[in-house]
């Protein structure tokens, strides 16, 4: 049985994969607890797992998941690193290990969902936008504070705005200015992401002369998605999906 794991900054989630799809979805939240999140985890592991993993949590989370496949017979896990090609995708950067994995692997779904030109914008703790042509040269990215942390920024760094509520529904027309601090604050941090995104994949758009598919995921995903005035395809399990791709074998 395969299980796919994708562990981020806040989040775990994982899938089982069968005949080719996503089933048995689960998730938890790791970040102030790694006990519940991996114990969370670990009761959804069935007999004799392949589990491959994509882990940006750093070498702790990496540590436990080395224990807990050792505690279970006939399991084994892959953690999957970022490498200058595969499956058809040639990373843009001199050193690939600087690029996050997570960005990798949703880049290698962009590519091989839309079969050519995508961007793939993963919207959690931190925003991150890459993009890819049709050839499949990735050819780089962009790496942005998530909502949350552009307002806890303006918390701690000034006097006298303070902590605020995160932002409500999108903001149309006039209502886009705040009348409160809250939504002064909540619909700029939401502007900010949105507006340089969609100037992101235009740029791409130009460039290429041809308009990229472009997938939006993570945690945030359909909150920025009202925001954006690109037009984006959610897909809530997009790096799952990429992991689903070092199943295979027979891809290259």
């Amino acid at each position: 049985m395969i299980l796919l794991l994708d562990i981020g900054n806040t989040r775990i989630k994982w899938a089982t994969l069968a005949d080719g799809r996503l089933v048995r979805r689960g998730s938890a939240v790791h970040r102030d607890s790694l006990d519940a999140g991996v114990a969370a985890f670990a009761a959804e592991l069935p007999a004799q797992p392949r589990i491959i993993a994509a882990n940006v949590a750093g070498e702790r989370v990496a540590e436990r998941l080395k224990a807990l496949a050792e505690t279970r017979p006939g399991a084994s896990l892959e953690l999957v690193a970022t490498t200058a090609e595969r499956f058809g995708v040639r990373c843009a950067y001199a050193d690939p290990s600087r690029l996050g994995v997570d960005r990798w692997v949703a880049v290698l779904a962009a590519y091989h969902s839309a079969r050519g030109a995508a961007c793939a914008i993963d919207a959690g703790t931190a925003v991150t936008f890459d993009a890819v042509d049709g050839s499949g040269a990735h050819l780089g990215g962009l790496i942005f504070p998530g909502a949350r942390l552009l307002a806890s920024a303006l918390d701690r760094n000034t006097s006298d705005i303070g902590r605020t509520a995160a932002a409500p529904a999108v903001a149309r027309g006039l209502a886009l200015l705040g009348r409160n601090t809250d939504a002064a604050v909540g619909h700029a941090a939401w502007l900010a992401l949105s507006a340089a995104l969609d100037r992101a994949v235009v740029t791409v758009e130009r460039a290429l002369g041809t308009r990229p598919v472009v997938y939006l995921t993570g945690g945030d995903a359909e909150a920025l998605h009202g925001w954006l005035e690109t037009r984006a395809e959610l897909r809530a399990d997009l790096v799952l999906e990429g992991l689903g791709l070092f199943a295979d074998a027979r891809v290259s």
